[in-house]
This record gives structure tokens, sequence and C-alpha cells, in this order.
């Protein structure tokens, strides 16, 4: 019986892990390329984040691209802190992984974010341009 109690309760905190990143993922907008790219041509008055290393960023990255690095932490969440919540954020990584899980953290701090599905390889996929020195 308490094998089968344990059993329950494990099967109900990861059910409600999965709703909670689920509700968390699902509240940050997730665009193509394309619309990224009409946002940006569109919105200036949005705020380019580009959430990946500064190695990464050095290689290449989208035009007035602010950099964030999603791994770090501690700087992250600091830096975020001062970004202005009137502002929509527009972010980016590689690939679409860091970035959903930035985007996800940035939405539960207030702040209204559209995410790059498939990151910048999606964006040089789509022949729009990249720059290495802003």
């Amino acid at each position: 019986m308490a094998k089968i109690f344990a059993n329950l309760l494990t099967l109900i905190i990861v059910l409600t892990m999965t709703a909670c990143a689920s509700k968390a993922s699902d509240a940050v907008d997730v665009v193509s390329a394309p619309q990224f790219r009409q946002i940006l041509d569109s919105d200036h008055d949005v705020y380019l984040l580009d959430v990946r290393t500064p190695e990464e960023y050095a290689e290449g990255h989208i035009q007035g691209a602010h950099l964030l690095n999603w791994l770090d932490p501690e700087e992250f969440k600091a830096d975020a802190a001062h970004l202005d919540k009137s502002k929509t954020i527009l972010t980016y990584c590689r690939s679409g992984r860091r970035s959903l899980e930035a985007a996800t953290y940035l939405t539960s701090q207030g702040y209204k974010v559209i995410d790059l599905e498939g990151g910048i390889q999606a964006w040089e996929k789509d022949d729009f341009p990249i720059v290495t020195a802003d």
C-alpha cells in the first residue's frame, strides 16, 4: 500500500510540474523567422535580446541585438531586472531552446516576450542578415 501511495504521489508531482511548465511556455509567443523579422522591421520600440554566450554573439548576431547570456544565470537575472517592462522583448539563441527558457523566465517576471522559433539558425536559413560587429 505504501508503494502504491508513493507511486501515486510521484505521478501527481510530475503531472503538476509538467502542467506548470506548459503554462509558463504557453505564455510566450513563439514565431517563425519571417514573422520575427516583420516585427523587428515594423516595431522600432522592441528590445532585441540575444541570450547566447559572448563568443556566439561575436560570431554573428542580428543587427541591434543586446547580449544577455542565459548560461550565466546570476548575471542574467540581475541585468534582466533592469529591462523596460513597457517594451516587448524579442529573444533568440542558436536553436531556440535557451531563448525559450529565458523568455519563459522573463514572462514570469512580468515582461511581454516573443521568441524566435529555431533561433539564429532559422534566421540564417531564411537568408536574413547577421552582423559580426555592432
